[in-house]
């Protein structure tokens, strides 16, 4: 099976299929009550919030005892709540970019965080209620979802202001709270974040709230630190549910909730040990797939719990059909009423495609793709699988030998909702500053397209994934300070699989960050001699290169990744460092310069700029440039210690100081700026 063309004869036999049935949060839910019917809701404003990584079964209303969610329940209670709903990728951005366009990911192109992009030219469900009159505002929680990836497409204002050092792995997010004070500002000031609103600040709003927290690292904030101690992911989301608890009695007391449509959804769920995967994005189990799907607007919908099975892609289709706004002209999905009508049949003979491919992507692990149809789900791997997910929720009980009708079956309709997606999926280069805050979040980003090649099952992510395992507990050990168990845990993983050059990568990031460039350089050279050479880890032995001062060596390699992809934006940030470095600097501004007209916000480019041209005494445009990189990320210590040597230069003594104080006291370790203020003060 898995990716070898396959000859299937076509079952006769349609295969009954239904879809299981969570507790409910009330015994007194409608479950064939009347229904809002298309434009129903016309002139409503919508407030669209998303919960990253919330599993299903840790919400009241979906069933669990912990208590940790009252304000979703309450509107669970109050509103639609869809028993079943399907996300189609397991990872933060190809979700999101499904939620707003109800397009399928093959669709949207966006398969993977980071390395794609949602296209300017698809119509998104910001767009379709700008058009229709909306001001639009969307305000998210991490930089996954930054602007650079597309999502702002058709939003007034994207708040996407991200806290955090990328260049130490700290975690670049927003809090609940962070996020949810300036949409609150947002949406009852028209005026906030947008001097000039347009259309008229009497117009309805449509406002995306992101809310990241329940994604790991798992750090909540006290009291649910201290509350949640052995269950830090718990903690987050009772942190959040209390957030936003309060960002509703805010938006109450300013009038803004009674004429509103709410949506409320998260982007997938996280596997929390369950088939050997920790946090989620290799495998694609319901731990990461069933998501909570909740729909209330007051005086408008009635209580009711739909047993129809909901699909992430029904959600812009769903908003833009209950508001009475003009369709997009493409969707694979359908309308959350349409769904919720027990006189209709909508959606009760409909598959839901989904896949997780980073790991091939990152890896080159086999690819996974797969079919949800009724209470049958399929999965294509050189393994394959199939589940009866009504009988068995853990999916523990591999049917696929002793079902193989039903198999087919599905494999036929997975083959029809995937036609002409069977050959690679190539991301998109990414710019260095990209590169660096998506690792503090976790996430490594496929670069370049893969060989065409069949996987066999020793390339399926079941037997590969001790190895995910090992990579995600090195960059845990890592984060919390023991970089000598991190080193050592890549060290054993690089031995069992020498062609996982994400290892090699890691590790030598590592390396390089502890003050062992030499060895970060041995290790990536043996790695390419032995046959195993990638761009990414060509691009890091280039760096490691260059900090040992292997200047030639370092450009040679960095020229040729240039060459070879002009879109390689971290290459030729890379390259521009080693070009500063040789004193070549018309050559390393033209690579910054290159990288910044494509992602205008890369504060560390800006800053390399900058530093560039503090040692060419361009006092004034050093402080430009380095201006800029400090509103882009207030948190780059490096940034604030050379802008106020700008500063210095320039006579502003002043400023000059101001901006070292903050790097100190973003870095207490930062000895340069604490020389420059020692030698400020003996003046």
């Amino acid at each position: 099976m898995g990716n070898a063309p396959r000859l299937r004869r076509l079952a006769l036999l349609i295969v009954s299929m239904s879809a299981p049935a969570f507790v409910g949060c009330s015994q007194e839910r409608s479950t064939d009550g009347p229904v809002a019917a298309a434009g129903a809701l016309r002139g409503r404003n919508v407030l669209l919030v998303t919960i990253d990584t919330l599993r299903a079964d840790h919400v009241g209303a979906y069933g669990s005892p912990l208590g940790l969610t009252p304000t979703l329940d309450r509107f669970a209670r109050e509103g639609w709540r869809f028993e079943t709903a399907y996300a189609h990728v397991p990872l933060t951005l190809p979700s999101h970019a499904t939620i707003l366009t109800g397009l399928y990911p093959f669709h949207t192109g966006v398969r993977d965080n980071g390395s794609f992009h949602l296209n300017k030219a698809t119509p998104t469900l910001a767009a379709a209620l700008k058009s229709a009159g909306y001001r639009t505002g969307a305000f998210v929680g991490a930089f996954v979802l930054d602007a650079r990836f597309g999502l702002n497409t058709g939003f007034d204002v994207y708040d996407d202001r991200m806290l955090g050092n990328s260049s130490t792995l700290e975690v670049v997010q927003r809090t609940a709270e962070q996020v949810l004070a300036p949409a609150a500002a947002w949406i009852t000031q028209p005026s906030s974040l947008d001097p000039s609103p347009k259309p008229s600040a009497l117009s309805p709003f449509f406002a995306w709230v992101h809310l990241y927290d329940p994604h790991e690292p798992y750090d909540p904030p006290e009291p649910y630190r201290t509350r949640y101690s052995q269950d830090s992911y718990s903690g987050e989301i009772a942190y959040a549910d209390a957030a936003l608890g309060r960002f509703f009695d805010t938006l109450q007391a300013a009038g803004a909730l009674d004429r509103t449509l709410v949506v409320i959804a998260s982007d997938h769920g996280e596997s929390l040990g369950e088939h050997g995967e920790r946090t989620h994005g290799l495998f694609a189990y319901n731990a990461t797939l069933k998501v909570p799907l909740v729909v209330w607007a007051r005086n408008a919908i009635e209580p009711k719990s739909v047993g129809r099975m909901a699909q992430l892609v029904d959600i812009a289709p769903g908003i833009l059909d209950l508001v009475g706004a003009p369709a997009l002209a493409r969707t694979d999905g359908l309308s959350l009423a349409s769904l919720a009508n027990a006189a209709t049949r909508a959606g009760d003979r409909r598959p839901s495609y989904f896949e997780a491919l980073n790991a091939n992507l990152t890896r080159d692990w086999a690819p996974l793709r797969g079919v949800f149809h009724g209470s049958m789900k399929l999965i294509d791997l050189p393994i394959p699988e199939l589940y009866d997910v009504a009988v068995d929720p853990s999916e523990t009980r591999n049917l696929y030998a002793a079902q193989r009708d039903q198999a087919r079956t599905l494999e036929h309709e997975l083959d029809q909702l995937g036609a002409g997606d069977r050959g690679s999926v190539t991301p998109a280069a990414v710019d260095a500053e990209a590169a660096a805050r998506l690792r503090s979040l976790g996430y490594v980003v496929g670069s370049g397209p893969k060989r065409a090649r069949k996987y066999m099952p020793a390339d399926d992510p079941k037997r590969l994934v001790h190895l995910n395992t090992a990579l995600d507990d090195a960059a845990g050990l890592w984060a919390r300070g023991d970089g000598a168990a991190a080193i050592r845990t890549l060290q054993a993983v690089v031995t069992e699989r020498p062609d996982l050059t994400i290892a090699y990568e890691r590790l030598a990031f590592m390396l390089r960050a502890t003050g062992a460039a030499r060895d970060a350089v041995t290790l990536l050279d043996r790695a390419a001699r032995g046959g195993h050479a990638d761009p990414p880890l060509l691009r890091a032995l280039g760096a490691a290169l260059a900090d040992t001062g292997d200047l030639p060596r370092s450009a040679s390699i960095l020229e040729a990744l240039v060459k070879r992809d002009a879109s390689d934006f971290e290459s030729a940030d890379a390259l521009g460092q080693t070009y500063a470095r040789m004193r070549r600097p018309r050559d390393a501004e033209a690579q910054f310069r290159r990288v910044l007209e494509t992602s205008p916000n890369a504060a560390t480019t800006w800053t390399n700029l900058g530093v560039l041209y503090l040692g060419e005494r361009r006092d004034a445009d050093a402080a430009g440039a380095l201006e800029r990189a400090v509103r882009i990320n207030p948190a780059l210590a490096g940034a604030h210690n050379a802008l106020g040597a700008a500063y210095a230069r320039q006579g502003n003594v002043t400023r000059a100081v101001e901006e070292w104080k903050e790097a100190l006291r973003l870095r207490p370790d930062l000895e340069d700026a604490r020389a420059n203020l020692r030698k400020i003060e003996s003046k």
